[in-house]
């Protein structure tokens, strides 16, 4: 076998049975490893060591081992579709995240380190192909992990996905009755309930979540103030209208910092909230923001008093 056929052979995954229709044997294959030429993807699938060790080609391994209709599914699937996802308890402890497959009924639930396999019946426009790879479709991906994640991960990835334009409003309208017959459709139907993408991001989602479940008065969500001529002048994660206060998430500070502003003629209230403090304390955010609200809500009622 000439270099260049070897360095075809090595820049994507492969297992024993592909090297050895390239003319390389089990034994060679033993060298590259050992002389670090090649590294092990998964049990029995290998890759050159140039490879960058990416999801896409991990995924890619976790396949070529599965039995036949196997799919990658749940978180795996939401970041192969280019959604962040938050990672799931259990990987916590682990450098690398498991693929997360699922195999057609009736097929053996396989056992291979590296992956989490479950049974799943799926139907044929539920799975696309990603760089070849088989994934759960973009509906069923968000729908699988709305239906057996926590409440606020289902919305992240939810939100994740109406924000990038994978799932079109009537998808979302109907999600809850496609899945009616399945296990967690109360969750999923909660969770179809709070999702909204026009959160810019995982930080927004929580705090969102964290507003609504605190039962402040109604928040507008990514609120723009615009100039008279329609010009996007600033952008609120969250905003009161009403009383002109809005939220913008920051990645620096360590306490929320309230200013003035005047935007498009008129004085807003912006309060600076550190993205952290979201995630670290959100008790203590959404008390910050209940105090800024009724704060602003007392002067605008002595305003009107006094006119």
């Amino acid at each position: 076998m000439t270099p260049t056929d070897l360095s075809s052979l090595l820049s994507r995954p492969f297992t024993l049975a592909v090297a050895a229709r390239h003319g390389v044997g089990r034994s060679v294959v033993r060298r590259l490893v050992r002389d670090g030429d090649v590294r092990r993807v998964i049990h029995g699938v290998y890759v050159g060591a140039h490879v960058v060790d990416a999801l896409e080609v991990r995924a890619r391994a976790a396949v070529m081992v599965l039995p036949r209709g196997a799919v990658v599914c749940g978180r795996t699937a939401a970041r192969l579709h280019g959604v962040r996802v938050p990672a799931d308890p259990r990987e916590r402890a682990r450098r690398t995240a498991p693929i997360e497959v699922a195999v057609p009924v009736g097929a053996a639930l396989p056992r291979r380190h590296g992956c989490r396999a479950r049974v799943l019946a799926l139907r044929a426009e539920e799975v696309v192909r990603l760089g070849g790879v088989p994934v759960t479709s973009p509906v069923r991906t968000a729908a699988d992990l709305a239906r057996t994640a926590d409440r606020d991960t289902g919305v992240v990835v939810l939100d994740g996905f109406l924000r990038a334009g994978l799932i079109p409003a009537d998808a979302l309208a109907g999600m809850v009755g496609r899945y009616a017959g399945h296990p967690g459709r109360r969750r999923l139907a909660e969770v179809v309930r709070l999702a909204d993408g026009r959160s810019a991001d995982e930080d927004e989602t929580r705090l969102r979540l964290a507003v609504l479940g605190a039962g402040l008065a109604a928040v507008e969500v990514g609120w723009e103030v615009r100039s008279a001529f329609g010009r996007t002048l600033h952008r609120f994660a969250l905003a009161w209208p009403g009383v002109r206060v809005g939220v913008d998430l920051t990645p620096h500070q360590q306490w929320i910092r309230a200013r003035a502003r005047s935007l498009a003629g008129q004085g807003w209230v912006v309060l600076e909230c550190p993205a952290i403090q979201v995630r670290d304390n959100p008790a203590a955010t959404i008390a910050r923001i209940a105090s800024e609200l009724r704060l602003r809500d007392r002067r605008r009622g002595d305003d009107e008093r006094a006119a």
